[in-house]
């Protein structure tokens, strides 16, 4: 026997949701005790024929073999069970709310708008047919609990629930007429105390509606009448704290920027979403809640959303003596319509693009901003809510504020800060950041922390301590984030620190010991370097800027969000904080974690590959290790950079850097046709040279010198003189290379290097080892293997290798002296005939090679003509 349970005071998403599981489960029985929400009251004695239930007391729990509990869950809240029996039956969990265990197979828990949205997507999974009626009952769930669709907790998967059941045959006008239904009269005369009796209180900055309400009896519909509070007193956080009978029944709704309530009903036991909760207390007094609630609200409300929380700084102003001429250039620079005018750090007016363009037209480039500075400029204290601001942006129709603070520019709030709060789109935190919050990406990230290595892992506790102790925001940055996310090895710790840089370098290297600090002031970085060679960097957020395309970038104080569009790509500009309060959650401000799941590389502005070339290698290395592609406008950038000739303008030292950086990828083949097709290599060496990477060996773990001899296996010595003027090459790569090409001419000499089918065409035996041996003798052993994989050689060089493996000389140098022969050429000349001999299989034995130097001596070696280096036939 299945039974399906709910919650207590059953709403329509509860209701539906059994309906919608005890289609899952054909055999089970709905079970149902206590009073349901009226609406929900009146729906059932309509269609009691069609909602078969149960109560508790007739269900023989004895032959319970399963219960499957939706909308919730906590066992203990549903109707009528016996906490004997918890743990004895198996049970399956369907529920939308937060849950902060651990899930099991069992546990079907997600956070969208409706739990009948899961079962609905079980259904369709299921193929499982719907009537009009089920399917009205379900879309009446699904609207019950997303305030049709309104409400910020709303999902895509709702929307498409939705349309499927309206596929199905639900009736909308059947869910407008119970979700539209007036209030019964006790309801109203509730709704009359509630609103006699509210009030707006602030707790920390955050301005809470609460209200209170008594009745002897118990009315229903304390969810809707939260609503229609909410509504009329437009609050962005409000409490409902209600006494019926014997019990005190606390409601919690939140919209927008206001807390997240449930956080504050769990204190009463209750639960819920961040923007609806509720609980219900029994013996306890209306004051007595209230008490605790106002306590409950100062401990844990935070003072966010003031100006200071969402301002941008440090802010970049001009002297009232600097030229207009230089005011148009930071304004060009930055993108900004208009500039503070500071004298040490008063703020004395306020420039504006407009005007400086139009004193320019009239020849005053070179006139001071002092004379043509707005004095009156409209500002905000730092202390001020972001309502104060933007009540003060549509009063004076003006898109940038300054910002005091105890009577010094302290910062500058925009219309685009503004917009963030109001739609939603980030949540202000502290140090002035706006960042992308996900408790369920945390979890993960925080998993993936517990797979690092202990030494990465002690280096990251380290760090959060340090940060900690100078009340910092830290974050570990780039290739660490976008690598533990990807969940390949990563060893990479790069951090950014939002205060003073060189100072947590300075207390983490005295914390950490046996380290030693690098500090680089040109761009206010500092590296830690290790007793085992390894080391991490830690940078102040900050600006670059490019003076010019490939040259080496200016740097300036800013902060995490301008420290991350400075980097190349999405993919490398997320951030992870370290901080105790927030550690392990994600900062991703450009959708870096889209592009990762989408497998796009995508840069951050149109100018990125203009700014720095070197990002278009870099563009197609990560592309190439992560087999990712180039997102369109990523694509169609870099081909207008390569267009506009901007490679040409990078350095042969940067260059090489990139290009080695790819020779120590894995994939470089895959790399080095990107470069080749998007005419990249075209571009940089100024001519269409005969590289080849489609050998297999190019996508495999062997060294980067033996890729790059494979990549130039079709080119000739004059054509790598070519690339070796547009790279700087290490000597020994240089110089291996150089030999390459002089052992792979002789060897094409030999006519043993035609196309595959050809070369099979030559037998060993037209080729001598001897011949073999004139270009092969002593080369490197690298040289050998890239031969070896060469199929134009492999054949002839696979058996040459193996005439020299048999080679088992003993006869030396003074072995030829002890027989006689004088120092000097004869006896390299010797070694070399008996060296051939062998090879060419003429010794076997060490009894074979005695004989045959002797019989060489006895013919008279001093009398061969100089020169001569083999013994006759």
């Amino acid at each position: 026997m299945i039974v399906i349970l709910t919650h207590r005071q059953m709403d329509f998403d509860a209701l539906a949701s059994m309906v919608a599981a005890q289609k899952i489960f054909p055999d089970s029985f709905m079970v149902v005790d206590g009073k349901s929400n009226p609406y929900v009251q009146d729906f059932i004695a309509l269609a009691k024929d069609r909602l078969p239930f149960l109560r508790p007391k007739d269900v023989d729990w004895t032959r319970v073999e399963k219960i499957v509990l939706v909308d919730t869950h906590n066992l203990q809240r549903a109707a009528g069970i016996k906490e004997e029996v918890f743990d004895q039956i198996p049970l399956i969990v369907y529920d939308h709310h937060p849950y902060y265990g651990s899930l099991t197979d069992q546990m079907h828990i997600e956070s969208i708008g409706s739990c009948t949205t899961l079962l609905i997507e079980e259904i369709r999974k299921m193929a499982i047919q719907l009537s009009p009626f089920e399917a009205t009952l379900l879309a009446l769930g699904i609207y019950d609990d997303t305030g049709s669709l309104l409400f910020e907790s709303t999902t895509v998967r709702d929307v498409k629930a939705v349309a499927y059941l309206l596929e199905q045959g639900a009736n909308l006008g059947v869910v407008a007429e119970y979700l539209r239904k007036p209030l019964i009269e006790d309801q109203k005369e509730l709704l009359q105390q509630l609103l006699d009796n509210g009030k707006t209180k602030d707790f920390q900055g955050q301005p809470v509606y609460i209200s209170w309400a008594e009745g002897d009896e118990y009315v229903g519909g304390l969810a809707l009448l939260a609503h229609r509070v909410g509504e009329m007193e437009g609050a962005e956080t409000l409490f409902l704290v209600v006494q019926m009978e014997n019990r005190v029944y606390l409601v919690g709704r939140s919209r927008g920027r206001g807390l997240e309530v449930n956080r504050i009903v769990q204190t009463f036991g209750g639960a819920g979403h961040a923007r609806a909760a509720s609980a219900t207390v029994k013996n306890a007094s209306v004051d007595e809640i209230l008490k605790q609630l106002d306590g409950e609200l100062e401990r844990q409300a935070h003072r966010i959303n003031r100006v200071k929380d969402i301002m941008s700084y440090p802010v970049k102003t001009v002297s009232p003596e600097m030229k207009l001429s230089e005011v148009e250039q930071i304004l060009l620079k930055y993108g900004h319509t208009g500039v503070p005018v500071a004298q040490e750090n008063q703020l004395v007016g306020i420039i504006s693009r407009r005007d400086v363009d139009k004193a320019i037209k009239h020849g005053l480039a070179h006139a001071p901003v002092k004379g043509f500075m707005t004095k009156d400029v409209v500002v905000v204290d730092a202390g001020s809510s972001w309502e104060d601001v933007q009540r003060t942006m549509v009063q004076h129709d003006i898109g940038r504020v300054p910002v005091l603070e105890d009577g010094k520019l302290a910062g500058i709030v925009s219309r685009s800060d503004i917009l963030r709060i109001v739609h939603g789109s980030a949540v202000p935190t502290e140090m002035s950041l706006t960042r992308h919050r996900s408790l369920a990406m945390r979890e993960d990230i925080l998993h993936l922390f517990e797979e690092l290595p202990e030494r990465i892992r002690s280096l990251l506790g380290s760090a959060q301590q340090v940060a900690d102790e100078l009340g910092y925001s830290v974050f570990v940055v780039g290739g660490f984030v976008r690598d533990i996310l990807l969940k390949v090895p990563t060893q990479d710790l790069d951090f950014v620190i939002e205060g003073d840089g060189h100072a947590f370098a300075r207390a983490l290297a005295d914390q950490l010991q046996d380290v030693q600090v690098v500090f680089h002031d040109q761009f206010g970085t500092a590296r830690l370097d290790f007793s085992d060679g390894s080391h991490l960097d830690v940078a102040s957020s900050r600006r670059e800027d490019y003076s010019s395309p490939g040259a080496l970038p200016q740097v300036e104080e800013s902060r995490l969000r301008d420290d991350m569009f400075r980097r190349d790509f999405t993919i490398n500009a997320m951030a992870i904080a370290i901080n105790s309060i927030h550690y392990g959650e994600l900062v991703d401000y450009y959708g870096g974690l889209r592009d990762l799941k989408q497998g796009e590389i995508r840069f951050l502005h149109n100018l990125s590959f203009i700014e720095d070339p070197t990002r278009i290698l870099r563009a197609l290395r990560f592309a190439g290790r992560y087999g990712f592609r180039l997102a369109k406008e990523t694509r169609e950038g870099l081909y207008t950079a390569l267009d506009a000739g901007v490679l040409q303008k990078l350095s042969i030292e940067r260059f090489t850097e990139e290009f080695m950086h790819m020779l120590s990828e894995l994939k470089f083949g895959v790399m080095g046709e990107s470069m080749l097709l998007m005419g990249v290599l075209r571009k940089w060496f100024g001519a269409e040279l005969p590289w080849d990477f489609t050998h297999p060996k190019l996508n495999q773990e062997i060294s980067p010198e033996r890729k790059l001899l494979i990549s130039l296996r079709r080119m000739d010595k004059s054509q790598f003189e070519k690339v070796q003027e547009k790279l700087r090459l290490p000597r020994e790569i240089k110089g291996i290379a150089y030999k390459y090409f002089d052992v792979m001419t002789g060897l094409i000499s030999l006519g043993i290097a035609g196309e595959p089918s050809e070369a099979s065409s030559y037998s060993k035996e037209k080729i001598s080892l001897r011949s073999l041996d004139q270009y092969l003798e002593g080369i490197p052993a690298i040289l050998m293997e890239v031969f070896l994989w060469d199929e134009r050689f492999c054949d002839s060089v696979e058996t040459y290798v193996e005439a020299v493996n048999g080679i088992h000389q003993t006869t030396d140098g003074m072995t030829l002296r002890q027989w006689g022969v004088k120092e000097g050429p004869d006896i390299g000349r010797i070694l070399k005939a008996v060296r051939l001999a062998w090879l060419e299989g003429k010794i076997h034995t060490g009894e074979e090679e005695k004989e045959f130097v002797l019989s060489f001596l006895k013919g008279g070696l001093s009398n061969r003509p100089k020169g001569e280096t083999t013994c006759s036939t």
